[in-house]
């Protein structure tokens, strides 16, 4: 698969989820973003808009963004503690299309143990926007606001399997 990872505003490209995806033979993109520059969302709407990813995996600010690019896309989406809401930042996320393409599929792995972003809020918010959005398509652990390997490692493998089944049946 083709993946655009994107990182949570006070982190850094890169990382053992990265190499976790790169190690099973996927070809990831995991740019450096600075959330509080005005074109970021812009500049990622263009990247996508020519190198067509597979799936967008995005960790809280980073969530948010890939949550939006998915919505532009119709392209899948593994949110992990997403900021979707209560936000430090307020970026420009625009609407570059006349209308947004259909809801993406949404994967969502959040921690019970967030003190960042309240994972039940989040799950309010996708139930009522998110159409593509499936309890399946949820896991929850007992984790803060960042992701351990082990979570996420257990996260992507259940994603890329039904998004094989998916394919398949196309």
């Amino acid at each position: 698969m083709k993946i655009l990872y994107l990182h949570g505003l006070e982190s850094k490209p890169g990382g053992p989820k990265v190499e976790y995806l790169e190690m099973l033979g996927h070809e990831v993109h995991n740019p450096k973003i600075n959330y509080l520059d005005s074109d970021q969302f812009k500049i990622l709407h263009n990247e996508i808009a020519i190198a067509r990813f597979d799936l967008i995996i995005g960790s809280s600010m980073g969530g948010y963004f890939g949550y939006e690019l998915g919505r532009h896309f119709d392209i899948p989406v593994l949110l992990l503690n997403p900021a979707l809401h209560s936000r430090s930042i307020e970026p420009r996320v625009e609407k570059l299309h006349e209308d947004l393409a259909a809801d993406p599929l949404v994967f969502l792995g959040v921690g019970a143990n967030d003190d960042v972003i309240n994972y039940e809020k989040t799950l309010e918010i996708l139930d009522d926007e998110a159409r593509c959005f499936f309890r399946p398509n949820y896991f929850k652990g007992n984790h803060g606001h960042q992701t351990p390997l082990d979570f996420f490692q257990k996260i992507f493998d259940a994603v890329e399997i039904r998004l094989n089944k998916i394919k398949a049946n196309v």
